[in-house]
């Protein structure tokens, strides 16, 4: 095979993981072109204790107000673990929010299968036929 149908075949098969990356449930990295990051904000302990997540349920910030400081080691442990979750948990909000419609991910990837074998298919044929056809040239047109 030549270089575009090689290059064809790679980016469906990273479409293809993919998809199957999103059916077990994982959150795939971000696209280079991502223009917004999704963010979700939890408080806790009367707002003393603030968490930002941002997408790929990573924590982006986590502020703490001095009057938190007052607190043991216990409290303020237990109000930062509420406050992420409840962080984590607006994060899954916006982010379906964000989402738009919801994406058929099986149907999906067999679409994609099939363009990949159907491409793969047409790329062989379209190779096969240049090649008899510098067979001909060189061999004087038999």
């Amino acid at each position: 095979m030549d270089s575009a149908s090689n290059d064809l075949d790679r980016m469906l098969t990273d479409a293809r993981k993919t998809l199957e990356s999103m059916r077990q449930g994982k959150t795939p990295p971000p696209a280079a072109g991502d223009a917004e990051t999704v963010r979700g904000v939890g408080e806790a302990g009367e707002g003393r204790v603030k968490v930002t997540a941002v997408s790929g349920g990573r924590l982006e910030k986590v502020e703490i107000n001095p009057r938190a400081m007052r607190l043991s080691a216990e409290e303020l442990g237990e109000h930062l673990v509420t406050a992420a979750n409840a962080a984590l948990d607006d994060l899954r909000q916006n982010a379906g929010d964000a989402g738009g419609p919801v994406v058929d991910t099986e149907r999906l990837g067999k679409q994609v299968e099939e363009i990949q074998n159907e491409s793969l298919r047409q790329m062989t044929m379209i190779s096969q036929a240049f090649n008899d056809a510098i067979s001909k040239v060189r061999g004087g047109g038999k």
